[in-house]
């Protein structure tokens, strides 16, 4: 608790989780989160395939996220960032302790056959931001469901599907890659 992680490269992983996700970043994070690479993942039969999850009175940030070549199969929600982990340590907690999430970018990822769309769900009084999604392509997807997108930005580009994502969230037509430390944005 209140340590960071950083620093972590996941590479060549195959493997579902029927109740949970095939790679999952936050929840406990108070501590901060940064400087992750997760590569190579092949996830099928799995509740979700990328999870990024956080709350208020978590704290803490997530940041400097690369999420590349990734291949999901029947996989319920491909993509997922979520509020309302809701379950806190102890009693202490202060609610005023809000996280934040930047830089986190998702790369060449094909999914097929997932059951939902993707859910984009960031915190009022957080917005996630920074969030850059490139070459990423859902087939099977039924075309009534539709990406669910709230209190994050980001920049999306060569996006494969059947309708528009998040498009009051995600403008610009062409990702740039940044980092963030702390103190601000540096462009790659």
């Amino acid at each position: 608790m209140a340590r960071p992680s950083s620093n972590i490269v996941v590479r060549r992983v195959s493997g579902t989780t029927p109740t949970c996700s095939g790679v999952g970043i936050g929840s406990e994070m108070s501590g901060g989160i940064f400087n992750i690479t997760i590569e190579d993942l092949h996830v099928w039969d799995s509740a979700a395939g990328v999870r990024i999850k956080t709350d208020n009175g978590r704290g803490g940030y997530i940041a400097n996220i690369t999420v590349i070549n990734v291949t999901m199969e029947r996989v319920k929600v491909p993509i997922r960032f979520s509020r309302g982990s809701n379950d806190h340590p102890d009693e202490g907690w202060d609610p005023k302790a809000v996280p934040v999430v930047k830089g986190i970018s998702i790369r060449n990822v094909l999914s097929f056959n997932s059951t939902k769309a993707p859910v984009l769900e960031g915190i009022e009084d957080a917005p996630f931001g920074g969030i850059c999604m490139k070459n990423v392509s859902l087939r099977g997807v039924l075309s009534s469901l539709s990406w669910h997108c709230e209190f994050v930005s980001g920049f999306t580009d060569e996006l494969k599907f059947w309708n528009s994502v998040c498009a009051d969230c995600f403008q610009r037509p062409v990702c740039v890659e940044k980092q963030y430390y702390g103190s601000g944005w540096i462009d790659h």
